[in-house]
């Protein structure tokens, strides 16, 4: 049974990790998922690039962001702003864990 150690949550979603297996779990809107923490790591980029490469819409409701997810058969379909907010929440999630490290060191 997984002992889950949170890195982000709010009301659009979360990111937890396992302290036992190390998988992370992933919610935004109404997908979840599981990722090894190399696929994790690939998720994180992938969002990360996405949101770099996105060239901008005059309207950011309008889900035009297609974000492929470790399983090749399962993409998410994302608006401007769901892209921007799924980016911001792995980021932080991100920043929590390298703090996490560093306070680990002393």
């Amino acid at each position: 049974m997984c002992h889950f150690k949170t890195w982000y949550f709010d009301e659009h979603g979360y990111v937890v990790s396992c302290e036992d297996c190390n998988h992370f779990q992933v919610c935004f809107g109404t997908t979840m998922l599981t990722l090894s923490p190399a696929d994790y790591e690939v998720f994180v980029k992938m969002v990360a690039q996405k949101k770099e490469a996105h060239v901008a819409m005059c309207d950011l409701n309008i889900r035009c962001v297609i974000l492929p997810t470790p399983c090749n058969n399962i993409h998410s379909f994302l608006s401007e702003r769901e892209l921007d907010t799924l980016h911001n929440m792995l980021q932080t999630a991100d920043n929590e864990m390298k703090v996490q490290e560093l306070i680990s060191l002393f």
